[in-house]
């Protein structure tokens, strides 16, 4: 709805009319208008015509300009609507890792079988979005921590440095800490606004210790999860989450009577504008989320964290080797509800290699040059 005009608009609205009507009668007939005091269109003075409608053409832009500047300070967020509200998503990558094959594509044999003696491994990018909004630099994810390869006490649990080599095979080095791979792409860390966190594993939270100015989003959720006994068990290690100088930031989601969010039990609007959308898609995590982004020209793309490991694996119903089997079953239809309804949904996975590809299809970007962030 628009705002009422105040009274100093509506005399600067009258002037603007009032001159340009003069200078269309100046342009019709190469005369003034007559008001009374002159006969047959005669000057009521001998100023020259050009030099009458030089100054007309001033008044008129000056009235113009303090009508825009007036309008500006009066209502800002409208004339901000008109601007994009994200110029650019890019997919960076923090190294990148392997899994088993029962892992990514789920298998019928106990988790255990396969984490001790399975021998096929699958490569996956260890990867964050870095979402360029007009409030501010945006994060979903920070990939994980190189320490985790060099401090022997970084896990602190024997047993999950025992098992930890045994499910993944990690290949990143200090240039895959979240800091150097946005400086890679000439952001500094101390620039990013926000980090919205898809689930609280360690790969997904490794670098909020280097965005000591960002808040930082967790669904309320997936925060409970600190408060169970052993959240170590699900590689939440609380040591590396509660950090004295994270600004945490539990949302929670808000009912909606869109249709478009039929089945995923609630919204929550990041900037307030629409653009950034966080879902609740629990089943990987008790509390996992994922990220709708909209903007005008550009196709829908839902940001899914690890919802699916790949986009064609949660189309097919493929359920992966951990997580929670029915929930992720829930999440998976409630997604390909959405995609029904938005049929160039870009489904985004953070650990697949097609994530890149399919962000330049969805925001038309043919000029990426992110080699150095890929």
């Amino acid at each position: 709805m628009g705002q009422a005009q105040t009274p100093f608009v509506c005399l600067v609205t009258l002037c603007l009319a009032s001159l340009e009507r003069t200078l269309r009668h100046i342009n019709d007939t190469g005369s003034l208008p007559c008001d009374g005091k002159c006969q047959g269109g005669e000057l009521p003075s001998d100023r020259p015509l050009w030099l009458r409608r030089h100054w007309l053409i001033l008044l008129e832009v000056i009235f113009g300009e303090i009508l825009l500047a007036d309008t500006l300070a009066a209502n800002p967020d409208e004339l901000r609507g008109a601007e994009q509200a994200i110029a650019s998503v890019r997919v960076l990558r923090c190294g990148h890792a392997e899994q088993h094959k029962e892992h990514r594509y789920g298998s019928k044999l106990p988790q255990l079988w396969w984490v001790f003696f399975g021998r096929s491994w699958v490569r996956l990018p260890l990867q964050v979005f870095l979402i360029e909004h007009r409030d501010g630099l945006v994060l979903f994810d920070t990939g994980i921590d190189p320490a985790i390869m060099t401090d022997n006490r970084y896990i602190k649990q024997a047993i999950g440095r025992f098992l930890l080599p045994r499910i993944f095979k990690l290949h990143i080095t200090e240039s895959d800490r979240i800091d150097h791979v946005l400086a890679d792409t000439g952001v500094a860390a101390s620039d990013i606004r926000m980090a919205v966190i898809s689930h609280l594993h360690f790969d997904h939270v490794g670098g909020i210790a280097q965005l000591p100015d960002a808040d930082l989003l967790v669904s309320a959720r997936e925060w409970a999860i600190l408060s169970e006994p052993h959240p170590e068990r699900e590689w939440i290690l609380r040591e590396h989450i509660e950090l004295p100088s994270a600004r945490w930031r539990q949302i929670t989601f808000e009912p909606t009577d869109d249709p478009l969010f039929e089945g995923f039990g609630g919204i929550h609007d990041v900037a307030g504008d629409g653009s950034m959308i966080l879902l609740p898609t629990p089943g990987h995590t008790a509390g996992s989320m994922s990220m709708l982004i909209r903007q005008k020209g550009w196709d829908p793309i839902l940001l899914m964290g690890d919802l699916s490991y790949e986009a064609k694996l949660l189309e097919q119903d493929v359920v992966p080797g951990t997580g929670d089997g029915s929930t992720l079953l829930a999440s998976f239809a409630a997604v390909r509800r959405l995609k029904e309804q938005l049929p160039e949904l870009a489904l985004v996975a953070s650990h697949d290699f097609a994530a890149r590809a399919a962000v330049m299809q969805a925001t038309r970007d043919t000029m990426q040059d992110q080699d150095k962030a890929q």
